[in-house]
């Protein structure tokens, strides 16, 4: 259960019994969900701040607590609590907006009959938003010089998504190759052998997993994003095995030093808990609302089963081809040079005939509520990032949470 810091703001010209007798009956309800009271704004700094609005008369109470709690963790959006008694809601509508036409950004949540849910989601909401301005992404190596359009700016990533991006040496992870720990490699190539024993292809490539945990470890970071076309010059083997190896077991990695991919990777597993999936747009079927995917690695735990290949570009190292189940997804875009822009849409697994010509781990994902053409048109970049099951709308919501404010005029 989330633990949060609820303040309750109750106007003067309210007696105190009147005060008491409302709050008695929505204590209850809000530590049912983890709530725990404070008498501050600026106390429990680590964890979301609900303002329960007991009363009307209470606006410039809310904003004084708002502007107090924004010096301390000024990245947190406005979270109101209305019930139907007592002018609260009349109270938190003027006061969000004013929030809003000061350009921050916030919502209202009303408490009335029933299970608090839409709140207990609000608040994980405001989680995630919290992990966010708590993560460091290590992009170990350059971005490949392809990536033109998926390489933002650090300094407005960090500003609007909180996320400190955080250069890695990949000579460090190449070194580590080569004197990577065996039994920590044999692991791997064990758990990818399957049955069989490990080839010395395996044995090579999963020699890079306990390189960039170690890498992980040094930089002190939460996700990487790898420049992975540099083992293929330098080792002569492939990042699939240890990238596949990191998404399975919490730590998101992407490929190619892709930071657009990698933070709606970390979206993913903050929003979700669970691991995700980048890949080029192999071919895109307008008259269908298809989209074709491809990419030479994949979290053993998407997909029913996994065999090894080579490479695809190169024929080094080890590939991983999986097959997907058929069932919903989500397909994520982010783009500019904040990452302030995101195209989103769920969609269902399609089965297709395997294509020798393409990365190993092939999917055509077939669109629902959404034109896959928006692709050609406006493209934010090349990878989308997949997740199972469809998420458009908790995404959306989210996005809307963390990001959005009411356009203003003039």
């Amino acid at each position: 259960m989330t633990t949060f810091g609820y303040l309750e703001i109750a106007s003067p010209l309210h007696d105190g019994a009147t005060v008491a007798r409302i709050a008695a009956t929505l204590r209850p309800r809000l530590e049912q969900i983890g709530g725990q009271p404070v008498t501050a704004p600026d106390e429990r700094l680590d964890q979301p701040l609900v303002i329960l609005v007991a009363t009307g008369g209470t606006e410039r109470q809310v904003l004084d607590a708002l502007h107090r709690r924004h010096d301390v963790v000024p990245f947190e959006p406005a979270l109101l609590v209305a019930h139907p008694l007592h002018n609260s809601l009349p109270a938190a509508l003027e006061a969000l907006a004013r929030v809003h036409a000061d350009g921050e950004r916030g919502r209202i949540v009303q408490l009335g009959p029933g299970s608090p849910a839409q709140l207990a989601d609000a608040i994980a909401d405001v989680v995630v938003v919290h992990r966010m301005h708590a993560t460091r992404l290590g992009v170990v190596g350059e971005p490949s010089p392809w990536l033109v359009a998926s390489v933002p700016d650090d300094e407005l990533i960090r500003a609007r998504w909180g996320i400190e991006v955080v250069p890695v040496d990949i000579g460090s992870t190449i070194d580590g190759h080569r004197h990577a720990d065996a039994d920590r490699t044999q692991a791997v190539a064990v758990h990818f052998a399957g049955a069989a024993p490990p080839t010395p292809a395996l044995v090579e490539a999963a020699k890079l997993h306990p390189s960039l945990v170690d890498a992980i470890e040094s930089a002190d970071v939460d996700a990487v994003t790898v420049r992975c076309f540099d083992y293929l010059d330098e080792l002569q083997t492939s990042g699939c095995i240890a990238l596949a190896q990191l998404n399975d077991t919490g730590i998101v990695a992407g490929c190619e030093g892709d930071v657009a991919s990698a933070v709606a990777m970390l979206l993913v597993r903050a929003l979700l808990d669970q691991p995700s999936w980048m890949a080029n747009p192999a071919w895109i079927d307008v008259d269908h609302d298809r989209v074709m995917l491809a990419h030479c690695t994949i979290a053993p735990s998407l997909v029913e089963d996994v065999t090894l290949h080579t490479h695809f570009e190169s024929g080094l190292g080890v590939g991983l081809r999986g097959r997907f189940a058929d069932g919903p997804v989500t397909l994520i875009r982010l783009g500019g040079s904040a990452l302030e822009r995101c195209w989103i849409a769920d969609g269902h697994v399609e089965h297709v005939p395997e294509i020798d010509d393409l990365c190993r781990t092939q999917v055509a994902v077939q669109l629902t509520g959404a034109s896959v053409e928006e692709l050609l048109d406006a493209p934010l970049g090349n990878h989308l990032v997949l997740v199972r099951g469809h998420h458009r709308q908790r995404i959306e919501r989210w996005w809307r949470s963390a990001f959005s404010t009411p356009a203003r005029e003039g």
